[in-house]
């Protein structure tokens, strides 16, 4: 469900937030006003009945969260524009002008600001003086957030810290005169950064065996690039964001001790050695049959398939600091085959100091954040070019994101305890039982599968097991004590404290080998703004963090929340069913469970969405989206919003549906009132280097057109809002899958 970035609001960010509290008020002064003349009109005509206005102001919601979300939506609105014409721009079209990118962000919009609101929680629980009664893993995420925030030590230690760091690497060859080849050892090197959660050449974890849900097994794909898409790399368009990253990694060799000479030569060759793995690099839209990539060795298999690498050295050094010890038989499974192979060669016949300059160099890129800032603003140029980044994130929030993504139980542990309202909990509950009952019964409405294999279908959609909130284990002091045992930090030693974070993170992944899966356990913490679907787990997670307006609030009618997170439910149980999805039984194994005569009519279906969103110009990049690698999520949003509607329908009937409306906005029905928050959710706006990323890189179709995509293909909203067919938002081409 991820709308990606996680960004800032600067002084100038916070406007918006002040005109939302004077809007309010304005609201609630208008409300207030219209209830005294009630009064007086009663009291003078001294009737028993009730005026009509006096009706009027009962229909409407009140609620401190109803009369924000009247504030929220009808500044974001342009009611200029013709909501048949283009939705987004009608709901959203104001909302730019009130919210500008802060310069620290490269987009911006509701979600993210919800994420932003709630960092500055996790900020205020983190700096609350540290009690002895609280548990000893809340003591340690509060001395982390302390350390990081630490700016005079930061500055005062320097370098010095890396400069350690780097010697137990092995040195840099750029800024080290006696680097020695004959010391330099490829799977050494390797090992060490995979222990730091640098997957660098190869991408190696443990995690759930895709054909064995129940066990865990070694995992081998393509590695990652030190810039987000591999076109940055290779593409002429893209020279200028190469160049910058070009002189990052020189500034930082320079800073370091290399002459200029130096830096610019050796530097060259590592960037020449990372375009040679750009190339070979497989792109994101032949990555989405994991039939056809999934391979089972053993390490001895392996290795005679591809004998230019020592696996059995490689990995029988990463996991013996895991104290694991593994031979010639233990399994693997490679996602990225023909990668390797070509791998293996470029590196057989690369220079020493040129592998270990690149290997080095990735593992120091990932720790400048951790150094002084004048450290840290040596990557401006290169952030600004790749994001449209134009300022460095506050140091807080850099501070609190990176204890939130480490030791995010403990912190959701406060954050349950001081903001999360249990009743959320009952009513996503109940909300998913209905979202998931429309979904059973649309899929009896689908014509392209056979009956037997709706059955099955079914049959996994029942199976899908729904979390809620939090993991009730982190409420259990044994268990959170437990969790973070192993990890110790002292106040005056931030890098060392990232280290240690990041290493300890790696042995929890390395460990889980040989152990059996534990389906318990939460894929992410609680004070997260996101949800999620695991294939392997057939499992729909919705963290505390979401469960907030404008997705959700118990003082809602029920029109917002199922425009809201209704429809977020709808897109997790809908991604049990997407192009990836649906390749994955009820138990979350990876098996063929459709004919093939039913595989070819679903990507038929698919096809017709590919093409749609394919054709969607984004303007800030003049760019076209990438229909393929954003089809996922795009079959999860417009089946959301199908079932969250059909939901919302049904409820209507079982219970009256006798709804309030939103002060001010009494004028739209209910049914008009569930399409506005749906597309309220994703209002926002990005800087075009951020455009560009995104279009490359992310699964994720942007926010205008998560919005124009699935309402294009409905015909409810078209009938909702009386749009004409041939209108661009009434279209009579519609493309559906679920």
């Amino acid at each position: 469900m991820e709308e990606s970035g996680l960004e800032t609001t600067t002084k100038r960010g916070n406007r918006p937030f002040i005109w939302l509290e004077m809007r309010t008020v304005m609201i609630s002064l208008c409300i207030l006003a219209t209830g005294l003349g009630i009064s007086l009109v009663v009291i003078l005509s001294m009737k028993n009945q009730k005026d009509p206005q006096q009706l009027a102001l009962e229909n409407l919601c009140l609620t401190k969260d109803c009369v924000k979300a009247a504030a929220r939506l009808m500044d974001a609105m342009n009611t200029k524009v013709d909501p048949c014409d283009n939705f987004y721009d009608f709901a959203c079209g104001g909302w730019k002008r009130l919210n500008p990118i802060p310069e620290d962000s490269s987009s911006y919009s509701t979600f993210e600001q919800l994420r932003n609101q709630l960092q500055s929680l996790l900020k205020d629980l983190l700096e609350s003086e540290i009690s002895d009664e609280e548990n000893i893993s809340i003591q340690k995420a509060k001395i982390l957030y302390s350390s990081c925030m630490n700016k005079s030590l930061l500055e005062d230690r320097d370098l010095s810290p890396l400069r350690i760091f780097l010697d137990e690497l092995g040195g840099w060859p750029v800024v080290d005169i006696n680097w020695n080849e004959s010391n330099f050892n490829l799977y050494s090197l390797m090992s060490k950064l995979r222990l730091y959660n640098n997957n660098i050449f190869v991408y190696m974890w443990v995690s759930t065996d895709e054909k064995n849900s129940s066990t865990n097994i070694i995992q081998i794909d393509q590695g990652d690039l030190g810039m987000p898409s591999a076109d940055y790399f290779t593409s002429k368009e893209h020279e200028d964001k190469l160049n910058a990253y070009k002189k990052f990694a020189e500034n930082v060799a320079i800073t370091l001790g290399a002459t200029s000479s130096e830096a610019e030569k050796q530097i060259e060759e590592a960037i020449k050695l990372e375009i040679q793995i750009a190339n070979i690099t497989e792109p994101s839209e032949g990555r989405r049959d994991y039939e056809t990539m999934y391979k089972k060795f053993t390490i001895e298999e392996l290795t005679n398939k591809l004998p230019e690498f020592d696996w059995l050295k490689y990995l029988t050094e990463t996991f013996s600091a895991a104290n694991i010890t593994l031979t010639t038989e233990q399994p693997v499974v490679v996602y990225a085959l023909d990668f390797l192979t070509n791998l293996v060669q470029i590196l057989k016949v690369t220079p020493k100091k040129t592998l270990a300059n690149y290997l080095v160099w990735r593992i120091i890129m990932n720790r400048v954040n951790n150094l002084p800032k004048k450290y840290r603003d040596m990557k401006k140029d290169y952030h600004e070019r790749i994001f449209g980044q134009q300022s460095e994130t506050p140091r807080w929030r850099e501070c609190a994101t990176f204890v939130a993504d480490n030791l995010g139980n403990a912190i959701g542990r406060l954050f349950i305890a001081n903001y999360f309202d249990e009743e959320a909990k009952k009513s996503a509950k109940e909300m998913i039982h209905n979202i998931r009952e429309a979904f059973n019964e649309l899929l009896h409405e689908v014509e392209w599968m056979d009956s037997s294999t709706i059955e099955v279908a079914q049959e996994k959609a029942n199976a899908i097991v729904e979390r809620i909130g939090y993991p009730p284990y982190i409420l259990n002091d044994t268990v959170l004590t437990n969790m973070y045992y192993h990890v110790d930090y002292q106040a005056d030693f931030y890098f060392e404290n990232v280290l240690t974070t990041i290493r300890w993170n790696a042995m929890i992944n390395l460990k889980q080998l040989g152990q059996p899966v534990d389906n318990e356990e939460w894929l992410t913490p609680p004070a997260v703004v996101n949800a999620f679907y695991s294939s392997t787990k057939n499992e729909i997670l919705f963290p505390a963090g979401i469960l907030q307006p404008p997705f959700y609030s118990k003082g809602y009618p029920k029109f917002m929340n199922y425009g809201g997170i209704g429809m977020v439910i709808g897109h997790e149980i809908t991604h049990g069913f997407d192009d990836k999805g649906r390749q994955y039984d009820k138990d979350g194994n990876l098996k063929q469970w459709w004919d093939d005569v039913v595989i070819e009519r679903f990507k038929n279906q698919t096809q017709c969405m590919i093409e749609q969103y394919g054709n969607y110009l984004v303007p800030e990049a003049n760019m076209n989206l990438n229909g393929i690698i954003t089809q996922g999520e795009n079959i999860a949003d417009n089946g959301g919003l199908k079932q969250a509607f059909r939901a919302y329908e049904h409820w209507k009937k079982k219970t009256g549906g006798k709804e309030q409306t939103l002060p001010g906005l009494s004028s739209y029905t209910p049914e008009q009132m569930f399409f506005l928050n749906f597309a309220h959710v994703w209002c926002g706006s990005m800087r075009r280097e951020a455009a560009i990323n995104r279009i490359q890189t992310n699964h994720h179709s942007p926010g205008r057109f998560r919005v124009i995509g699935p309402l294009q293909n409905s015909p409810e909203f078209s009938q909702v809002f009386n749009c004409k067919q041939g209108s661009y938002m009434n279209p009579e081409q519609k493309c559906t899958v679920w």
